[in-house]
């Protein structure tokens, strides 16, 4: 029996109750569905003499539904809207319809927001948090228990205005897996998160039919089946056209210059107030203009007269041009107060008769409003354009080694040695207000683990910059997404002991896979932010970023290596006296080309020759896969200790792939047919005298032949070797270029260009059962064909055909209300299923007639290759049925040519008085059924073909196969001397 209580709001602590048969209370029908993938509900029609009838109120009406011989509550939830209905007989009933707490969820929505390297709990703990700053108490929730993990932890997550439900599952659920549990106890609201809740009964006593379990139907459900896959990544983004939000550009829309008196003298300020007003002036007029302040405020900006005729008439003089504010309001601009010095210039220059009005003896404008709005955007003075320090109270103080830009001392523990950003340290920068360095529009506000909380703007003039590591919580961070800044404002507040800022031009995430390869990608901040010139600040990203020219003739166009610049690079380390270095120092190829090792000199020679602009230097693993993605193809690899013929470009890469990392393994490249080029050590005239890069020819010491044949023959460990041949034909590679914002194209990435052309995967084993059956999965994060192919695999893999459920009437189940949903219980019924553990995925409970309620039972779901198992296993009992036919056959066929004396004489003694005669005729009405068994076998194996999913209609076949070999067995036995169940003829 079942006990339901009604509460008219959800913070009430006493309810009524309105359904309970133990005393008389009974709803006119009750029905609470309980399932383990929708939310759970109760239906309720109510007559008139219900004390709940017209009295519900939706989302405030909640009601519990109790189990009355254990007082376990089975259901709480809120109302729907009611259905009113009248009967044929007159009688008024109305049915409500009540969801489940955890609808809750979708009461909230998630502010746009990126979180990485967070463990799948962080990442609820983060939504939940966000739920219940947004609701009532009545519907927060406490995280309890979360036993869910993921290998991928540092996945990136986008959560964008979703509901908080929509949000779990489609960011956790549906893309690792698990259940979210909700449970109402002591008046709190709980929430778990389950890799496999519930928990197995395979002790206990099994539903089976005939027995417990009245009865069982199974539906097959292949429709998610996909046999060809269609991997999509994230949208492509495309440029927007030219706008312009920020202070970030220098097309005039944006000055900076002084708004103060310099040491008391107001003619800087005139100066550029009049450039901001877009007005000639001569250095006559300033001085005349200065003698006007002079005489009105003696330079004061906030004096005030109170005994002149304005102020007589109500309208007092006020600050440095002693404007009334009925008439600054005629002329200013409300972003300057009337106090404000700089203000009052602006607005004399707005008069449209400013050079006549303005004059010594008493002035006032005359003439019309030049400006509706300030024509400019102002930024502080001396950040060059729209640039200034996050810290600027501090000004510029010098920074220690590790945190400068690039590679430094101090930095060692860094890979590479690089660094892509500057640290502001609290020692050296202290203060908490983080300012923006530069205008912009806040594209991102995430959470990256080992980095914390961070944020990004993009700039009108086409700058990515990051600003992390200084905010201990989100809440630190005091702008939101799509927000436009100005240089100077406070965007957060540093929590931590440094700020770091990096900034780029290329796309910020195309950016974030060089964040320690000193190829160009990120700009040196130090020079941006304090003061350079917009010439030097040009000057010094030249140096940085590549110039693109006129590529008609580069290696793309013409698919041909540039081979001269590969050179160039050796002839300038042998100038440098470069010396070999396998640490951070490394990377020095790519500027002064002090220090290299094999691979990165190979890496930045092959670039160069291609133009490749991504200046990532690679080792002797993954040269391979730069080598493939840019025009190489695999020629040669073995142990052959003699090289073969050589081509320019050529490049070589000695020991096992997965065993060459460090000093395992070694490159080097061909300068020529004969001449090979390395970075290495141990041959005469190395550094300090020489340089650690050498070229062996046919004349040099050692010769080609030679340098290969010592390594190959001196080798430590397995000698293996590869040789990699450029074979023109050079991809376009994204070059991350980023301007303006970006918008999503809607175009997706896919895996054509690492898959020969092809967006597809075909399964060919699924589809020989079901034909071709497209399908599109998205990751909505993945930018990498490469790693896009590869979920796309692990899709496969993991692929899910069918579902199938099993649903069973409660009417002979013992103690039904033991059933709990999400447990696993053993289900034997030969002629539904094989016997198994079964989840129930779903309870239907009628209120008033127990017995009529069911239950729904899933196995896990079926991926397509258990469905082939049972194809296998169909074919194999039909195998076994004929190799049986074939014993029967050949034993009959045996005794029919006389070859079996020995077993009829052996049958004789046993049958006794036995008819051998009768006993011969037996057999072969035997023959004649084996005879038309194998006319059945050649009839089911054509069916077995075109057998796809009807696995009813399977198991009949087999049932009849097995009754035939029953049959058969049988009358042999009764051959041989008794009957099946033992007995004696």
């Amino acid at each position: 029996m079942y006990r339901v209580i009604a509460y008219d709001e959800p913070t009430d602590k006493a309810g009524y109750v309105i359904h309970d048969p133990v005393v008389g209370l009974a709803a006119s029908e009750g029905k609470l569905t309980i399932s383990s993938s929708q939310t759970n509900t109760l239906s309720l029609t109510l007559n008139q003499a219900n004390e709940l009838f017209g009295k519900v109120r939706p989302m405030h009406t909640h009601v519990e539904v109790y189990d009355s011989d254990n007082g376990k509550l089975l259901f709480r939830g809120r109302a729907l809207k009611p259905e009113r209905e009248m009967k044929s007989n007159g009688q008024f009933i109305q049915t409500y319809d009540f969801e489940d707490i955890d609808s809750y969820l979708i009461d909230s929505v998630q502010r746009y927001i990126e979180i990485a390297n967070a463990t799948p709990e962080e990442f609820l703990k983060k939504l939940i948090e966000e739920h219940n700053s947004q609701v009532p108490e009545y519907k927060q929730f406490t995280v309890r228990k979360v036993t869910v993990t993921n290998k991928k932890d540092n996945t990136l997550r986008k959560v964008d205005y979703q509901t908080t439900k929509d949000a779990i599952k489609k960011l956790l659920i549906d893309s690792i897996g698990g259940s979210i549990i909700t449970e109402y106890k002591d008046g709190k609201n709980y929430l778990d998160y389950l890799k496999s809740p519930g928990q197995d009964h395979s002790m206990e006593a099994p539903l089976k039919i005939a027995e417990n379990m009245q009865s069982a139907k199974v539906a097959i459900d292949p429709s998610k089946v996909i046999t060809r896959l269609i991997p999509l990544g994230a949208q492509i983004e495309t440029q927007k056209p030219d706008e312009k939000h920020d202070d970030s550009s220098d097309d005039g829309t944006k000055l900076s210059g002084p708004t103060k008196a310099v040491n008391g003298d107001w003619g800087p300020a005139i100066k550029f107030g009049a450039k901001c007003m877009k007005v000639d002036i001569t250095d006559t007029q300033v001085a005349d203009f200065k003698e006007v302040i002079k005489h009105e405020s003696g330079g004061s900006e906030t004096v005030v007269n109170e005994w002149d005729s304005n102020a007589d008439a109500g309208h007092l003089s006020i600050g440095l041009l002693q404007f009334t504010q009925p008439t600054y309001d005629a002329y200013g601009f409300s972003q300057f107060k009337i106090t404000t010095g700089f203000g009052q210039i602006v607005a004399t220059f707005n008069d449209s008769n400013w050079e006549t009005d303005l004059k010594l003896g008493g002035w006032g404008p005359t003439g019309k409003r030049r400006f509706d709005k300030f024509p400019v955007d102002v930024t502080p003075s001396g950040t060059g354009g729209g640039w200034g320090s996050p810290f600027p109270s501090v000004g510029h103080v010098a920074f220690d080694g590790g945190q400068l830009f690039g590679v430094h001392a101090g930095g060692e523990f860094r890979q590479n040695g690089f660094h892509d950003g500057l640290d502001f340290g609290t020692a050296k920068y202290p203060g908490s207000d983080v300012h923006a360095v530069h205008g912009g529009k806040v594209t991102r506000i995430g959470y990256m683990g080992g980095l914390g909380n961070y944020l990004v703007t993009h700039s009108d003039d086409g700058y990515n910059i990051d600003y992390q590591e200084a905010f201990a919580s989100r809440s630190n961070i005091h702008v939101k997404v799509g927000q436009y800044i100005k240089t100077g404002q406070v965007i957060g507040v540093r929590t931590t002991d440094h700020l770091h800022i990096g900034i780029t031009k290329k796309d910020f995430d195309y950016a974030l896979k060089y964040a320690f390869t000193n190829n160009g990608t990120w700009i040196d901040p130090e020079p941006l932010i304090f003061g350079k010139s917009k010439k030097a600040r040009l000057l010094n990203e030249a140096k940085i970023l590549p110039t693109k020219a006129d590529d008609s003739d580069s290696p793309l166009a013409k698919q041909e290596l540039d081979i001269q610049a590969g050179i160039s690079l050796f002839n300038n380390a042998k100038d440098a006296h470069l010396q070999y270095a396998m640490d951070y120092r490394r990377a020095d190829i790519l500027t002064n080309q002090k220090h290299a090792d094999c691979s990165s000199f190979v890496s930045y020679f092959i670039e160069l020759a291609i133009h490749e602009t991504d200046r990532t230097l690679y080792n002797t693993e993954t040269l391979h896969g730069f080598l493939k993605n840019h025009g190489y193809l695999l020629h040669y690899e073995g142990a052959n200790k003699t090289l073969p013929a050589m081509q320019t470009g050529d490049v070589i890469i000695m020991g096992k792939k997965g065993q060459s990392a460090g000093a395992a393994g070694h490159t080097a490249v061909m300068k020529d047919a004969d001449t090979v080029l390395e970075c290495s050590t141990g041959w005469s005239g190395g550094y300090p005298d020489g340089a650690d890069v050498f070229e062996h020819g046919k004349s040099s010491n050692p010769t080609l032949a030679n340098w290969f044949s010592y390594d190959a023959n001196n080798w430590s460990g397995e000698w293996y070797w590869y040789l990699y041949r450029f074979s023109g034909n050079i991809p376009e590679q994204d070059s991350g270029d980023q301007k303006g914002g970006t918008i999503k194209s809607g175009v997706r990435y896919t895996i054509a260009p690492v898959n020969d052309g092809k967006d597809y995967l075909d399964i060919p084993e699924f589809q020989k059962e079901f034909g071709i059956i497209n399908g599109a999965v998205t990751w909505d994060n993945i930018k990498d064909p490469a790693q896009l192919l590869t979920k796309g695999k692990a899709w496969i893999k993991a692929q899910k055909a069918s579902t199938n459920t099993f649903t069973v009437s409660a009417i002979e189940l013992n103690e039904y209300e033991r059933f709990k949903v999400y447990d696993r219980y053993l289900f034997i019924n030969p002629y539904v299923a094989e016997q198994q553990l079964l989840t129930v995925i779903g309870k239907e409970i009628d209120l008033n007639k127990p017995h009529k309620s069911t239950m729904t039972f899933g196995d896990k779901t079926t991926k397509l290759t258990d469905y082939q198992n049972n194809f296998k296993k169909v074919s194999k009992d039909v195998e076994s049925l004929k190799s049986t036919m074939s014993t029967v056959s050949g034993d009959v066929s045996s005794m029919r040519t006389g070859t079996s004396d020995a077993t009829l004489a052996s049958i004789n003694e046993q049958l006794g008085t036995v008819d051998v005669p009768q006993l011969k005729k037996d057999y072969e009405g035997t023959q004649k059924d084996i005879e038309d068994s194998k006319t059945r076998l050649d009839s089911a194996e054509k069916d077995l073909k075109t057998v796809k999913e009807d696995g009813e209609t399977t198991k009949q076949t087999l049932e009849e196969y097995q009754q035939t070999i029953a049959n058969l067995d049988e009358r042999l036995k009764k051959l041989e001397g008794g009957n099946a169940n033992g007995t004696g003829v």
